[in-house]
């Protein structure tokens, strides 16, 4: 850092290259942030005025979309108290994923907590291109702390029964997966959870966890049938 201190006081922005991109379109910011450098993230700070806060990758990530998905949760709360009005919170790669979607994607609990906590500067519903939510990708990957935390923070703001562009909701994909400890936590929820809901060709997450051989999966909907799970339900085929 020391040396990073030096270039920082004695160079101008061209002499510095501060914005310069390697081949893969990464920054100096973006690199420091992708590796949880917290104390060199603190200088270039310092410094914002000459840096390019929300340059882009190749890849479209932000150098807060780096932080956000690799873990590096003091990094992203630099970040974050650094944000107004500097840095995009709402920003997406080329794929349309946010940086909460690439923290739930990957199961980092205590970025998710930080960004909740900004929940108001943050689209907590925005979806991916394949119209998928943060809260989808916690249930896709069977992040089960993270789908707790979001089930805890969804009372005002995350929508539970969401569909991606084949009409998939997070309780499908998780039982789809065969994610039992997600599947789990929703039917603790299922005053919520709309448990029948059909897919583009008319399945439904009981039909899926069938065809997909997902035994755990399907032992927990058989138990909680009794209430609101139909066994019987048919697709677009009839099947």
């Amino acid at each position: 850092t020391k040396i990073l201190q030096l270039l920082l006081e004695r160079c101008t922005v061209e002499e510095s290259e501060l914005n310069s991109k390697d081949e893969n379109g990464a920054t100096a910011l973006f690199l420091a942030c992708l590796n949880g450098h917290k104390g060199v993230v603190q200088l270039l700070l310092d410094h914002s005025e000459r840096i390019d806060l929300n340059a882009r990758t190749k890849s479209g990530r932000t150098a807060f979309i780096s932080a956000c998905e690799n873990g590096h949760k003091d990094v992203v709360q630099l970040l974050l108290n650094h944000s107004e009005p500097n840095i995009d919170l709402k920003t997406r790669n080329i794929y349309g994923w946010t940086a909460l979607m690439c923290a739930c994607g990957m199961g980092q609990k205590d970025v998710v907590k930080l960004l909740l906590n900004h929940f108001k500067r943050i689209n907590l519903n925005a979806r991916s291109d394949r119209g998928c939510s943060a809260f989808m990708f916690a249930c896709e990957n069977g992040h089960k702390d993270v789908v707790q935390l979001l089930l805890d923070h969804s009372e005002s703001s995350i929508e539970l029964n969401s569909r991606d562009v084949w009409k998939k909701t997070p309780f499908f994909i998780a039982c789809e997966n065969g994610h039992k400890d997600v599947v789990q936590l929703l039917l603790d929820h299922s005053e919520r959870i709309e448990l029948n809901a059909r897919t583009e060709c008319g399945s439904t997450a009981f039909m899926c966890a069938c065809a997909y051989q997902q035994k755990n999966v399907v032992q927990l909907l058989l138990d909680h049938s009794d209430q609101s799970i139909d066994l019987n339900a048919r697709n677009n085929c009839g099947e």
